[in-house]
């Protein structure tokens, strides 16, 4: 016994020594992003729970401008990506809700178009489904331009996404080679570990009080901080992490605004981590696969039935490339993740009863009886969802042209042409009980046909069908090649699938960070797609 002890306490001993050796031997660069991220952590800690002066996030904003100006972009980039989870809103009295992301994601394309590309507008290389986006978005501009009533509201959307978009562009722009590509994979997954961990934190937290305290506290701290004043007071009165059936239930939702889009973040890490898991050495895997499984669980913790219906697609999907012997060694590793997610489920009532042990507060929450109320239509939040689509869809057929970005709510309120965009944002939706800006049409197409008509819609449609024709026919060429890159790309595939599903009963996709992390995906994928010849070529 003591033997095997001494066994683990050396095995631990090399390991440890091993890591410090390799972050002796890192460049000072990638030393000074894992400083900087970590600092960021910390920082953030301390700002949400030990009560640090919020003054420290313009420290932090301030640190990575300057690494953004004085570093090459490639290494910017790395930075960027691990701190998506440590992006809050920064302390100002005039846009309080103004994110630290949108003015770093400026500065970095700024320094990249200046520095890198000295203004050659010409030399950006663009992906195949870039130009159906950029229709889209001038689309739902144009249109707001001309029939909507809220023309600054539209104008603020276009740059809200164009500010990701900046991301985007610099990132498919700047990777040079293989290497570049899996060290960015690489952060990517971190950050997403990262977001998936602080909601295993949530989650402990609500274990150890009472649900009215931690709401009051986490609204008030750490909602506060990420998302600003006025979205902290809605979080206390109305947000989607407890509610359910009119009781106050558990959800995870971590630092993100709401459980929906946790489920997202949870998803992506579940299929990167998957993938991942082909490149990487045995000891690593075993990590990569407790990772995987704790997303699983916090897809099920998330409470997110969107997410859980849309899972049909992409699970189809591999089961019939599995039994269709397409790519049978691909598909019997993404096999796994689903197999997880339904073994989690059928072990829910040992979860939900370990839960309810551990809790302070007593509250049984049950998983089947979530599950079985997707098909319920008599179910509140159902008959909620259904009136909206059909107020949506009558909207859209009786406006083809379309209203425009950000005038949504034009299609549900009484009398939206006579008064400001602010008066109308701030009445309260009795059936939703949310000011009216925050209500949607509950599904991503009839939100997009509401606002961009039947020609964004054409073009939005047309976005996916590129996306997923371009991954798809790279991943059908390739089928007897057993590659990791391959293997990122087949996960970004069942990515939009999952999306694709989800969509039809929420709109998500267009939260920031959920909308970054899709971004760097597929724009990574993209590539892999487009330069794999001179991948293979590299490694001759």
């Amino acid at each position: 016994m003591h033997s095997v002890d001494r066994d683990d306490t050396n095995r631990n001993l090399t390991m440890t020594q091993d890591l410090l050796l390799k972050i002796k031997e890192l460049p000072r660069l990638k030393l000074l992003i894992i400083i900087f991220t970590v600092w960021q952590y910390i920082s953030i800690l301390g700002i949400a729970v030990l009560n640090w002066p919020n003054s420290l996030v313009w420290l932090n904003m301030g640190l990575l401008l300057a690494f953004i100006v004085l570093s090459p972009v490639y290494e910017s980039l790395l930075l960027l990506i691990l701190s998506i989870p440590f992006s809050v809103v920064l302390p100002n009295s005039r846009f309080e809700s103004l994110p630290m992301w949108r003015v770093l994601y400026l500065a970095l394309f700024l320094v990249w178009i200046i520095r890198d590309k000295k203004f050659r507008f010409n030399d950006i290389h663009f992906l195949p489904w870039d130009k159906y986006l950029a229709g889209f978005a001038l689309t739902g501009f144009f249109v707001a331009f001309f029939f909507g009533s809220f023309k600054l509201q539209a104008a603020k959307e276009v740059f809200f996404w164009a500010n990701i978009y900046f991301l985007y562009v610099v990132l498919i722009n700047t990777l040079r080679g293989k290497q570049q590509i899996f060290e960015v994979i690489r952060c990517l997954i971190w950050s997403l570990t990262i977001i998936v961990a602080l909601g295993f934190a949530q989650l402990f937290g609500t274990l150890l009080t009472d649900l009215s305290t931690f709401w009051v506290y986490w609204a008030s701290n750490v909602t506060k901080l990420y998302y600003g004043p006025s979205f902290a007071q809605v979080a206390l009165y109305s947000n989607s992490w407890f509610s359910y059936n009119g009781a106050t239930g558990l959800r995870m939702f971590s630092i993100m605004p709401d459980s929906q889009s946790f489920a997202y973040i949870s998803f992506f890490g579940l299929c990167l981590g998957t993938a991942l898991t082909r490149s990487v050495f045995k000891h690593v895997k075993k990590w990569l696969w407790s990772g995987v499984r704790f997303a699983g669980m916090a897809v099920i913790l998330s409470g997110t039935r969107a997410v859980w219906v849309g899972m049909a697609l992409p699970f189809f999907a591999v089961l019939l490339a599995y039994f269709k012997n397409f790519q049978r060694h691909l598909a019997k590793k993404f096999l796994w993740p689903f197999i997880i997610i339904f073994a989690l489920f059928a072990a829910s009532p040992i979860i939900n009863q370990g839960l309810e042990y551990l809790r302070v507060e007593k509250f049984r929450e049950d998983f089947f009886p979530r599950l079985s109320s997707i098909y319920d239509l008599r179910e509140n939040s159902n008959r909620g969802r259904i009136e909206m689509w059909k107020n949506s869809a009558l909207f859209a057929l009786n406006h083809p042209l379309g209203v425009g970005f950000a005038n949504f709510i034009t299609s549900f309120t009484q009398n939206p042409y006579s008064k400001s965009y602010q008066e109308l944002g701030a009445e309260i939706n009795e059936r939703y009980n949310l000011p009216a800006k925050y209500v949607s049409a509950h599904s991503l197409y009839l939100q997009v046909l509401v606002e961009t008509g039947f020609i964004g819609f054409g073009l939005f449609a047309m976005f996916w069908f590129c996306v997923i024709k371009y991954f798809w026919r790279f991943v059908r060429h390739y089928s007897k090649v057993d590659d990791f890159l391959i293997y990122f790309v087949a996960q970004a595939l069942l990515v939009v699938f999952w999306i694709l599903a989800a969509s039809v009963f929420d709109i998500t996709l267009l939260n920031d960070k959920v909308l970054m992390f899709f971004f760097i995906d597929i724009g990574i994928a993209g590539l892999i797609v487009k330069r794999y010849q001179e991948y293979e070529v590299e490694e001759q």
